[in-house]
């Protein structure tokens, strides 16, 4: 979460259209981010962040984040590409 403001304009590019896969996923399950948040386990501030494309995440909280939808990474980013 450190340095957001240091990353370049495409890094932020890619983390704001993460956000907006995520927030479609979620809505898919017709769940608030607060909801979401805490069936996961993480934080409703760091969820939201991750929503917007405001947070520099790790990887192992999108993986958590994925794995409740059930959907891979690879598959994620592929579909991710198409758009």
């Amino acid at each position: 979460m450190k340095n957001f403001d240091k990353i370049s304009f495409e890094h932020k590019k890619i983390l704001e259209d993460v956000g907006i896969e995520l927030k479609r996923l979620r809505t898919k399950k017709t769940k608030s981010y607060t909801q979401l948040a805490e069936e996961i386990g993480i934080s409703r501030n760091t969820y939201n962040s991750m929503e917007l494309g405001k947070i520099n995440f790790q990887l192992s909280t999108l993986l958590q984040v994925l794995d409740y939808h059930g959907v891979s990474i690879h598959k994620f980013f592929e579909d991710l590409s198409k758009k």
